[in-house]
């Protein structure tokens, strides 16, 4: 009896326990329900302080940016006031000098112009530390180009040289701002009438979007685009996307044709690699740089490498590789599906050769003059090449961006493969039969590229622009595009 006693004591002591667990819990329930709500609470006045502040950041660098604007606009509307205007080139993809050295040798040659170049870092695509200035003061130097040089030891502003210049017109080489320092960035030039002459010949494809503006047509509205005093471009095609997705419209943009296709067509045949008594064909292999999964998604190479140096060991032919400036540094990117030691053991495999080459650092319209026929994965050189009017063989990769309608009639010029056999297989048959598409690039040529004298042009529309800003009025677009329908 006694133990059903203590069992019955025992259990009603559970139950009281249990009893002041469940209100414990209950209590304890109501503390975190009443601290979530306090949570919350705080949360969101802390929100509501993140986007005032937020709100404040962005207010306050809308007015920056507008008393900077207002400063840089009072700033060119100084511009002009002497008899010779100063013109600052800032360069830093020497590879793409030939779309300048014609203008600057004619304004060096003229008594109204006096033109500075300024050497600048790069960083393509704003991937690694700001570098290769060496190489584009070498490249500029062996072409005897005079010039001033940024480099980052001895200039820790790079705007303040610029401005120190005092320059009447400014021309930044590329629209990305991204390729050069933050301090010439588009906005920070805005003290100087801007102009662009595109690095380009003309842009072939449909633009990769920005995320942030996914509806910006990058190749005729980035930012340098539409701050621009004046835009130059190859042909009608380019101003017609101008004015059908720029914001600003076409308004500032002038047809002259490009001042490259001119050094490509004067160009006296010069070939790296030694001739030998029965000579060889000679073909010229482009590599673009997008060989990621992103960007234009043209680039073939990490595909081509082992096949092209496999062909190049046959020895039937002479092959010299041009790779586009940003391929090497891309391959020393984290996560590049072909490693900078990959393409160091290749190109050691490469140059061992004795009928390959590589050329690198621009001044490549020599070596094309002297190729027999051009293999490429693109972009640039399916239109450069043509002009030529020599074969292009486009080894086309699967899923790269849309071409755009003046992009379809280059490749129209072209002969489309999908790897190095078929390539071959079109060379040795171009080479031996001719090339059913030769009229097809004439065409292009005729319709797209412009008449010679391009920098002649250029520099008329400039005149006649400057004279206009001092009078106080536009010039008429019939006026500034001499030769040009």
């Amino acid at each position: 009896m006694t133990t059903v006693r203590s069992l019955a004591h025992r259990l009603v002591h559970v139950d009281e326990v249990t009893q002041r667990v469940e209100s414990a819990t209950t209590s304890l329930q109501r503390t975190v329900d009443a601290l979530r709500v306090e949570h919350a609470a705080l949360q969101h006045r802390l929100d509501a302080v993140e986007r005032s502040a937020a709100a404040r950041d962005r207010q306050g660098a809308r007015a920056v940016s507008a008393l900077h604007d207002t400063v840089n606009l009072v700033a060119r509307r100084g511009a002009f006031r002497h008899d010779v205007t100063r013109v600052v080139l800032l360069v830093h993809h020497v590879e793409a000098w030939d779309s300048l050295d014609d203008l600057v040798r004619l304004m060096e040659m003229s008594d109204d112009f006096d033109p500075v170049i300024v050497t600048i870092p790069r960083h393509f695509g704003g991937q690694g530390e700001l570098r290769d200035e060496d190489l584009v003061h070498e490249g500029l130097l062996a072409r005897g180009v005079a010039h001033l040089r940024a480099t980052a030891d001895r200039v820790d502003d790079v705007l303040r040289l610029v401005k120190l210049l005092e320059p009447d017109v400014v021309i930044r080489q590329s629209q990305w701002d991204q390729d050069v320092d933050p301090l010439l960035s588009t906005a920070l030039l805005g003290f100087a009438r801007l102009c662009v002459v595109p690095y380009e010949t003309m842009n072939l494809v449909v633009n990769v979007p920005d995320p942030r503006t996914p509806a910006v047509n990058t190749a005729v509205d980035a930012d340098l685009h539409r701050a621009a005093w004046l835009v130059f471009c190859t042909n009608e095609q380019t101003r017609d996307a101008a004015a059908r997705d720029g914001v600003r419209g076409a308004d500032r943009y002038r047809v002259t044709g490009h001042p490259k296709l001119d050094v490509l067509r004067t160009a006296r045949p010069s070939w790296p690699v030694v001739e030998r008594e029965s000579r060889r064909p000679r073909v010229v292999w482009s590599s673009h740089h997008s060989i990621g999964g992103g960007w234009t998604r043209f680039g073939l190479f990490p595909e081509l490498a082992e096949d092209m140096l496999e062909w190049a060991r046959q020895g039937d032919a002479e092959i010299v590789w041009m790779p586009h400036p940003a391929l090497v540094p891309y391959m020393a990117r984290e996560g590049s599906r072909y490693t900078a030691s990959q393409y160091e053991d290749w190109l050691a495999r490469w140059s061992e050769l004795g009928n390959t080459g590589v050329v690198q650092g621009g001044g490549y319209a020599p070596v094309l003059a002297a190729a027999d026929v051009m293999v490429t994965d693109g972009l640039s050189m399916l239109a450069e090449f043509q002009v030529l009017n020599k074969p292009v063989v486009f080894v086309e990769r699967d899923g790269h961006r849309p071409f755009t309608d003046l992009g379809e009639r280059i490749a129209a010029g072209t002969h489309v493969v999908h790897d190095t056999a078929g390539a071959r297989e079109v060379v040795e048959r171009v080479l031996r039969e001719g090339d059913e598409l030769a009229p097809v690039q004439e065409r292009n040529v005729a319709e797209l590229f412009g008449p010679p004298g391009a920098a002649g042009r250029i520099l008329d529309v400039l005149r006649a622009e400057i004279a206009a800003e001092r009078a106080g009025h536009r010039v008429p677009e019939a006026v500034v595009e001499p030769g040009l329908g």
